[in-house]
Protein backbone atom coordinates (compact mmCIF):
# COMPACT_ATOMS: atom_id res chain seq x y z
CA UNK A 1 0.00 0.00 0.00
CA UNK A 2 1.34 3.57 -0.69
CA UNK A 3 -0.08 6.61 1.53
CA UNK A 4 -0.76 9.94 -0.04
CA UNK A 5 -1.20 13.27 1.65
CA UNK A 6 -1.28 17.00 0.55
CA UNK A 7 -0.54 20.78 2.16
CA UNK A 8 -2.83 20.65 5.93
CA UNK A 9 -3.87 23.99 4.22
CA UNK A 10 -5.92 21.83 2.01
CA UNK A 11 -7.22 19.36 4.58
CA UNK A 12 -9.46 21.88 5.93
CA UNK A 13 -11.32 22.86 2.54
CA UNK A 14 -12.03 20.24 -1.33
CA UNK A 15 -11.22 17.58 1.38
CA UNK A 16 -13.69 15.21 -0.63
CA UNK A 17 -11.81 16.10 -3.06
CA UNK A 18 -8.22 14.86 -2.32
CA UNK A 19 -9.85 11.29 -1.46
CA UNK A 20 -11.26 10.71 -4.74
CA UNK A 21 -8.00 11.76 -6.19
CA UNK A 22 -6.58 9.19 -4.03
CA UNK A 23 -8.89 6.57 -5.48
CA UNK A 24 -8.41 8.09 -9.06
CA UNK A 25 -4.71 7.55 -8.76
CA UNK A 26 -5.23 3.82 -7.44
CA UNK A 27 -7.29 2.97 -10.70
CA UNK A 28 -4.81 4.02 -13.25
CA UNK A 29 -1.74 2.63 -11.11
CA UNK A 30 -3.35 -0.60 -10.15
CA UNK A 31 -1.83 -0.41 -6.54
CA UNK A 32 -3.56 0.56 -3.52
CA UNK A 33 -3.91 3.85 -2.46
CA UNK A 34 -4.23 5.19 0.84
CA UNK A 35 -5.58 8.79 1.31
CA UNK A 36 -4.03 10.51 5.32
CA UNK A 37 -4.95 14.10 5.51
CA UNK A 38 -3.20 15.97 8.64
CA UNK A 39 -4.07 19.06 10.53
CA UNK A 40 -0.97 20.91 10.50
CA UNK A 41 2.77 21.35 8.99
CA UNK A 42 4.82 19.98 11.38
CA UNK A 43 3.12 16.64 11.87
CA UNK A 44 2.66 16.23 7.81
CA UNK A 45 6.51 17.08 7.27
CA UNK A 46 7.06 14.04 10.37
CA UNK A 47 5.08 11.94 8.50
CA UNK A 48 6.98 12.63 5.68
CA UNK A 49 10.62 12.15 7.07
CA UNK A 50 9.24 8.81 8.66
CA UNK A 51 8.59 7.37 5.46
CA UNK A 52 4.76 6.80 5.56
CA UNK A 53 4.56 9.16 2.86
CA UNK A 54 4.68 8.36 -0.87
CA UNK A 55 2.61 10.52 -2.77
CA UNK A 56 2.89 14.21 -1.14
CA UNK A 57 1.05 17.57 -3.10
CA UNK A 58 3.46 19.85 -1.09
CA UNK A 59 3.95 23.54 -0.75
CA UNK A 60 7.65 24.95 -2.38
CA UNK A 61 9.24 24.84 1.03
CA UNK A 62 8.47 21.38 1.79
CA UNK A 63 8.73 19.93 -1.74
CA UNK A 64 12.10 21.38 -1.80
CA UNK A 65 13.20 20.07 1.75
CA UNK A 66 11.54 16.71 0.39
CA UNK A 67 13.67 16.64 -2.92
CA UNK A 68 16.85 17.71 -0.78
CA UNK A 69 16.97 15.44 2.24
CA UNK A 70 14.65 12.84 1.22
CA UNK A 71 14.74 12.06 -2.71
CA UNK A 72 10.76 12.55 -3.24
CA UNK A 73 10.55 14.34 -7.12
CA UNK A 74 8.58 16.90 -7.27
CA UNK A 75 6.55 16.21 -10.87
CA UNK A 76 3.51 18.30 -11.44
CA UNK A 77 2.22 21.62 -10.52
CA UNK A 78 -0.92 23.41 -10.93
CA UNK A 79 -1.42 25.31 -14.09
CA UNK A 80 -1.72 29.33 -14.10
CA UNK A 81 -1.63 28.97 -10.11
CA UNK A 82 1.40 30.54 -7.68
CA UNK A 83 1.95 30.90 -4.15
CA UNK A 84 2.35 34.68 -3.45
CA UNK A 85 1.70 36.76 0.13
CA UNK A 86 -0.08 39.17 1.38
CA UNK A 87 0.94 41.32 3.98
CA UNK A 88 -1.82 42.12 5.40
CA UNK A 89 -3.23 44.47 8.79
CA UNK A 90 -6.85 45.24 9.80
CA UNK A 91 -5.87 48.84 11.57
CA UNK A 92 -2.48 50.18 9.43
CA UNK A 93 -3.02 50.93 6.22
CA UNK A 94 0.83 51.85 5.61
CA UNK A 95 4.38 51.00 6.61
CA UNK A 96 4.82 54.74 7.79
CA UNK A 97 2.02 53.80 10.17
CA UNK A 98 4.26 51.21 12.38
CA UNK A 99 5.85 51.36 15.49
CA UNK A 100 8.41 49.31 17.20
CA UNK A 101 7.87 46.50 18.27
CA UNK A 102 5.64 45.27 15.23
CA UNK A 103 4.16 42.30 16.25
CA UNK A 104 3.65 39.85 13.13
CA UNK A 105 1.31 36.87 12.75
CA UNK A 106 3.12 33.82 10.28
CA UNK A 107 1.47 30.19 9.88
CA UNK A 108 5.02 28.85 10.30
CA UNK A 109 8.65 29.84 9.85
CA UNK A 110 9.15 27.18 7.57
CA UNK A 111 6.63 28.31 4.43
CA UNK A 112 7.50 29.89 1.34
CA UNK A 113 4.77 32.79 2.82
CA UNK A 114 6.96 33.22 5.35
CA UNK A 115 9.85 33.74 3.60
CA UNK A 116 8.54 35.84 0.86
CA UNK A 117 6.87 38.03 3.61
CA UNK A 118 10.28 38.47 5.15
CA UNK A 119 11.65 39.22 1.72
CA UNK A 120 8.80 42.05 1.18
CA UNK A 121 9.74 43.65 4.43
CA UNK A 122 13.03 43.91 3.83
CA UNK A 123 12.33 45.39 0.76
CA UNK A 124 10.80 48.12 2.70
CA UNK A 125 13.64 49.03 4.33
CA UNK A 126 11.64 47.52 7.61
CA UNK A 127 14.36 46.44 10.38
CA UNK A 128 13.52 42.54 11.13
CA UNK A 129 15.34 43.03 14.07
CA UNK A 130 12.28 45.26 15.26
CA UNK A 131 9.98 42.36 14.32
CA UNK A 132 8.30 40.40 16.59
CA UNK A 133 7.05 37.08 15.40
CA UNK A 134 4.40 34.81 16.48
CA UNK A 135 3.62 31.46 14.85
CA UNK A 136 -0.12 30.30 14.59
CA UNK A 137 -0.21 26.66 12.24
CA UNK A 138 -1.98 27.72 9.36
CA UNK A 139 -3.14 30.42 6.68
CA UNK A 140 -6.53 30.50 8.07
CA UNK A 141 -5.59 31.22 11.72
CA UNK A 142 -3.43 34.34 10.44
CA UNK A 143 -6.45 35.96 8.87
CA UNK A 144 -8.33 35.24 12.56
CA UNK A 145 -5.65 36.93 14.26
CA UNK A 146 -5.85 39.91 12.58
CA UNK A 147 -9.62 40.36 12.51
CA UNK A 148 -9.00 40.44 16.34
CA UNK A 149 -6.25 43.19 16.32
CA UNK A 150 -3.89 40.69 17.95
CA UNK A 151 -1.14 41.36 15.68
CA UNK A 152 0.05 45.00 14.00
CA UNK A 153 0.91 42.96 10.45
CA UNK A 154 0.14 38.98 9.17
CA UNK A 155 1.67 37.37 6.17
CA UNK A 156 -1.44 35.96 4.39
CA UNK A 157 -1.30 33.57 1.74
CA UNK A 158 -2.76 35.06 -1.39
CA UNK A 159 -5.00 31.71 -2.27
CA UNK A 160 -6.58 32.15 1.06
CA UNK A 161 -7.04 35.57 1.11
CA UNK A 162 -8.99 34.86 -2.55
CA UNK A 163 -11.17 32.52 -1.20
CA UNK A 164 -11.92 34.75 2.25
CA UNK A 165 -16.21 36.28 2.39
CA UNK A 166 -16.01 39.84 1.21
CA UNK A 167 -16.95 40.61 4.57
CA UNK A 168 -13.85 39.53 5.62
CA UNK A 169 -11.80 41.62 2.84
CA UNK A 170 -13.47 44.82 3.85
CA UNK A 171 -11.57 44.07 7.34
CA UNK A 172 -8.40 44.06 5.72
CA UNK A 173 -5.76 46.53 4.84
CA UNK A 174 -3.03 45.33 2.65
CA UNK A 175 -0.06 46.70 2.45
CA UNK A 176 2.20 45.12 0.09
CA UNK A 177 1.94 41.90 -2.34
CA UNK A 178 4.29 39.84 -4.16
CA UNK A 179 3.93 39.09 -7.55
CA UNK A 180 6.73 37.04 -8.69
CA UNK A 181 4.50 34.11 -10.33
CA UNK A 182 7.61 31.34 -9.62
CA UNK A 183 6.42 29.39 -6.45
CA UNK A 184 4.18 26.78 -6.62
CA UNK A 185 2.82 23.81 -4.63
CA UNK A 186 3.82 20.44 -6.57
CA UNK A 187 2.95 16.45 -6.52
CA UNK A 188 5.99 14.72 -5.56
CA UNK A 189 6.83 11.27 -4.95
CA UNK A 190 9.12 8.96 -2.93
CA UNK A 191 11.82 6.43 -4.74
CA UNK A 192 9.18 3.95 -3.68
CA UNK A 193 7.16 4.81 -6.23
CA UNK A 194 10.23 6.16 -8.82
CA UNK A 195 9.36 3.46 -11.73
CA UNK A 196 5.55 4.86 -11.48
CA UNK A 197 6.70 8.40 -12.26
CA UNK A 198 5.64 8.52 -15.93
CA UNK A 199 1.96 6.79 -15.29
CA UNK A 200 1.38 9.10 -11.93
CA UNK A 201 2.96 12.28 -13.96
CA UNK A 202 0.36 11.39 -17.32
CA UNK A 203 -2.73 10.56 -14.91
CA UNK A 204 -2.52 13.89 -12.42
CA UNK A 205 -2.11 15.63 -16.24
CA UNK A 206 -5.29 14.01 -17.19
CA UNK A 207 -7.61 14.72 -14.23
CA UNK A 208 -11.06 15.22 -15.85
CA UNK A 209 -13.14 18.28 -14.94
CA UNK A 210 -14.96 16.98 -12.44
CA UNK A 211 -11.90 15.93 -10.06
CA UNK A 212 -10.27 19.16 -10.93
CA UNK A 213 -13.34 21.14 -9.78
CA UNK A 214 -13.76 18.85 -6.56
CA UNK A 215 -10.13 20.14 -5.77
CA UNK A 216 -10.47 24.02 -7.13
CA UNK A 217 -8.02 24.01 -9.69
CA UNK A 218 -7.73 24.59 -13.55
CA UNK A 219 -5.54 21.65 -14.20
CA UNK A 220 -1.84 20.14 -13.37
CA UNK A 221 1.11 19.94 -15.86
CA UNK A 222 4.83 19.27 -15.41
CA UNK A 223 7.81 20.62 -13.56
CA UNK A 224 10.11 21.20 -15.27
CA UNK A 225 14.13 21.45 -13.97
CA UNK A 226 14.72 25.22 -14.59
CA UNK A 227 11.42 25.66 -12.15
CA UNK A 228 13.33 23.06 -9.76
CA UNK A 229 16.52 24.97 -10.06
CA UNK A 230 15.12 28.57 -9.36
CA UNK A 231 12.76 27.76 -6.49
CA UNK A 232 15.33 25.41 -4.94
CA UNK A 233 18.06 27.32 -4.94
CA UNK A 234 15.88 30.27 -2.86
CA UNK A 235 14.66 28.51 -0.81
CA UNK A 236 18.03 26.51 0.13
CA UNK A 237 19.34 29.18 1.20
CA UNK A 238 16.40 30.50 3.08
CA UNK A 239 16.04 26.69 4.71
CA UNK A 240 20.54 27.17 5.65
CA UNK A 241 19.39 30.60 7.57
CA UNK A 242 16.95 28.78 9.86
CA UNK A 243 20.11 25.93 10.50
Amino acid sequence: MYKFTVDPNYCGKNLPGWFLVSTYLQKKLGEKIKFIPYKDFDECRNACFSGEIDIVYANPFDWVVYMNELDFIPIAKPINHFDEVLVCSKNIKSYTQLTKPINIISAHKKTFVHMMGLFLLEKNEIDLESCKFSFCGSYQSVIKDLLQSKFDLGFVFNEVYEKSSKIIKDQLNILDASNDGFAFHSFCISQKLASYQSEILYAIENFDKKLLNDVGFEGFEAVNEDEIFTISSLASEYIESLR
